[in-house]
Parts: structure tokens; C-alpha cells; sequence
């Protein structure tokens, strides 16, 4: 069977792993990449227990383990920012202490370049899998047999089975599975950077602190094992912007980012912020776009996966729906490949899509809290936020204790 995969981030990379691992015979595996080399695009990614679980199975987690990448994540710890009131956490230790689920983990944050990097070594070790950067595809064509994919050089891609892991603005998406659905600027930017702590700096959280405002959330966190730098993340109301991509700031750009954050949150009774503000640089912008929930995710012998089939706004759980998808999708291959693609996609999307949607309407629904309001909003916000910490605890451990890889698909 030949199989070509349109990406080389989390999505598609996880799908190379993932069906050379359960399909019963190896299939041979084309990855296409657009850009000229692993991207290093993305700050400091927060994997889930369910996530860890994924990469477990998947064989990439001890590639991250053995080069010491990330760091250990016990919770999330929310406050606001005007009083430095703890609004309540997101805990990923368990009643035990020591993790989620079965086998046991908490969450991890890592550089999205290390977590990349890392699924690249796995599958590059895979002897039925091919890696090609710079190659750009310009048409890709269904008949009854195959699926044909034409690159901007001339050449063409036969396959068996396509799968369109190219994020949001997928050219997979948009040529042939769901042309109409387009991204949506959501009005909201993401701008990141990071600091070195001062000498003797004392941080008010464990591990991550997420302090709400009236014009945003600032999300600082430790990233790396030396516990000396911060990761800084702003989710703030911007109304356009210049560029559908991700970029790092330059010159002018960088202060101009960095007085607006300032400004947005300088002045907190969080006394460790402002200085940590201050030493922050290498400013990236990021927008944030969104597809219309729901959609076509596939066609005879092409499908969508990860942010190419439900680009949702972030919601801390990102990458581990990509590595849900891929496991989930290989086993459903594993599972009917006997009965065509037809009952392969069946099975899938039955079972992925209501979790799906329902990821997307809480993602919706706590993305809204990102725009700039009042005073008197921001306090309804708050108790909000409280309450819901507190009434979703439970549901979060369970969604944390999830297993895609045991769990039953019909």
C-alpha cells in the first residue's frame, strides 16, 4: 500500500508512526513538506497527559526523555492579574501524585521545535517511510483506484491513500476535500517571546501561571530543565493583521509588541511580572484562525487530519488532538482495511467526531474571554472562571485518562 502524507508537522509525522505501527503490513510512506526543512515555527507547546500517552505509543516519547527536552508540568495555576487573587488550577498529578491515566503521566511543556524534532528522529528511523522537504503540491486528483498528487517541479505522487496533515490553510483541504471552508481570523493574536529570570527572581507558581486581564491572558511558564528561563505567551484582541502566518518581529516591530504587552498588563500586583516583561524578547506573532466546526473530512481515498480537518482555537490541547487523530485513524485502518476506505472513514469519524465537537464548542465558548472588556465584565469573568475550574475538574481528569490506543471503536 503507498500512502502520501501532505505535511511534516505533529499531524503528519504521528500518521507515518502511527500506521507503520498497526497496519498488519507496512505500508510504504511518502511525507511531502512544503517548507525547506523541519519547521521551527511555535513557541512552548503544553502536551496533556493524553498527549504524553500518544507519543508513548507512538515510540517518540523516549527520544524526548533521553535529550531531556521540556520540562515536568504538575498544573496550571490561574490568577488575576489587578489583586494576584488564585482563581484555581488545571492539575495534571492525579489524587496520587504522580499522574493521569494508565500508564501514569502529567503534562510537559517543550519547544514545539524539540517536539518536532523529535517525531522527525522517530520516523526517520523507520525504514518504510520516506521524508522530502521543499516539495510543493500544485493538484491532487481522485480517480476510483488512486489518488495522484502533482507537484510544482512536474513530478507526480501515486497513492493508494492521501492524507492531508497541512494545518489550517491546507492545500489538501482547500483544492479538493472542503474547498469552501475557509480559515476565519478569529480577532485574536498570540505574541510570545522569552526571558532569562533575574538572579534571585522568586516566580509565584510551580511551574505555569495563566493571569487573566481585562484585555487578555499572559501566560508565563518554565520550559527547559534548568528552570532559568521563561516561556511568555500573550492571547490578546487584535482587529487584522498583515500576514495569514505566523513571524518573528524585527527591528521596530519587537518594541512596538512589547510596549503593547506592557501595557496590557504592566502594572499587576504580580510584582514578578513587570520585570520579567521587561527582559523579554525575540517577540513572535502569531494570529490565530479558526475552521467553521463540522465540514467534509474526507473523500473516496483522501482525508483531513489534525488542524487541516478542525483548526479550533487553542484551548491547551492542540497537539494532542493531532496525535489522537493519527493513532485513531491507523486504527481504524487496521481495523477495516478488509472492507476499503469507505468503511475506514465510517469508523473514524464515528468515532472522533463528537469529541471533536464538542472540544469545539468549549474552545469557542472560553476563547470569547480572550477580547477586551470592562471592569465589571472582567469580575463576571473571574467567578466564571472559578466555577468552571471547580465544576470541570473531574471531567478534565477523565479526558486526561483517555487511551486511544486501547480504547473501543465500534
Amino acid at each position: 500500500m503507498n500512502v502520501v502524507i501532505v505535511g511534516a508537522g505533529i499531524a503528519g509525522l504521528s500518521s507515518a508512526l502511527a500506521l507503520t505501527k498497526w497496519l498488519p503490513d507496512k505500508p510504504h510512506i511518502t511525507i511531502i513538506e512544503i517548507r525547506p526543512r523541519p519547521s521551527t515555527i511555535g513557541g512552548a507547546v503544553g502536551l496533556t497527559p493524553n498527549a504524553l500517552r500518544c507519543l508513548h505509543h507512538l515510540g517518540a516519547l523516549p527520544q524526548i526523555r533521553v535529550r531531556d527536552l521540556g520540562i515536568e508540568i504538575d498544573k496550571i495555576e490561574l490568577f488575576t492579574i489587578y489583586t494576584g487573587a488564585r482563581l484555581g488550577d488545571i492539575n495534571f498529578t492525579g489524587d496520587n501524585g504522580v499522574g493521569v491515566g494508565e500508564p501514569a503521566f502529567k503534562g510537559l511543556r517543550i519547544l514545539r521545535a524539540d517536539l518536532v524534532q523529535s517525531l522527525t528522529e522517530a520516523v526517520k528511523a523507520l525504514d518504510n517511510v520516506g521524508l522530502e522537504y521543499g516539495c510543493k503540491p500544485a493538484q491532487i486528483v481522485e480517480t476510483g483506484s488512486q489518488v495522484t498528487v502533482v507537484l510544482d517541479d512536474g513530478r507526480t505522487l501515486s497513492a493508494d491513500l492521501v492524507l492531508g496533515c497541512d494545518g489550517i490553510h491546507s492545500f489538501v483541504r482547500t483544492s479538493l476535500v472542503d474547498p469552501e471552508r475557509k480559515p476565519l481570523y478569529t480577532g485574536i493574536v498570540a505574541v510570545f517571546g522569552f526571558a532569562d529570570l533575574q538572579e534571585g527572581a522568586t516566580v509565584p507558581w510551580k511551574d505555569t501561571g495563566l493571569c487573566q486581564s481585562q484585555r487578555g491572558s499572559l501566560m508565563t511558564t518554565y520550559y527547559e530543565p534548568t528552570r532559568k528561563k521563561q516561556f511568555v505567551a500573550a492571547i490578546t484582541e487584535k482587529k487584522d493583521v498583515e500576514s495569514r502566518e505566523g513571524w518573528l518581529a524585527r527591528g521596530a516591530e519587537q518594541e512596538r509588541i512589547k510596549q503593547d504587552v506592557k501595557t496590557r498588563f504592566g502594572g499587576s500586583a504580580i510584582g514578578f511580572l513587570e520585570p520579567l516583561l521587561a527582559a523579554t524578547d525575540h517577540w513572535t506573532l502569531y494570529p490565530v484562525y479558526k475552521l467553521a466546526p463540522r465540514g467534509n473530512w474526507c473523500l473516496k481515498r483522501t482525508v483531513l487530519l489534525g488542524d487541516a480537518a478542525h483548526a479550533m482555537p487553542p484551548q491547551g490541547e492542540s497537539t494532542a488532538y493531532a496525535l489522537e487523530d493519527a493513532i485513531l485513524f491507523a486504527r481504524a485502518m487496521e481495523s477495516k482495511f478488509d472492507s476499503g476506505p469507505d468503511e475506514v472513514f465510517r469508523t473514524y469519524q464515528k468515532v472522533r467526531r463528537a469529541n471533536i465537537d464538542k472540544a469545539y464548542e468549549e474552545a469557542a465558548f472560553g476563547w470569547g474571554t480572550q477580547k477586551d472588556c470592562g471592569w465589571f465584565t472582567f469580575l463576571l469573568r473571574s467567578w466564571l472562571t472559578r466555577a468552571y475550574l471547580w465544576w470541570t475538574a473531574s471531567a478534565r481528569e477523565r479526558r486526561y485518562s483517555e487511551d486511544v490506543a486501547t480504547m473501543v471503536l465500534d
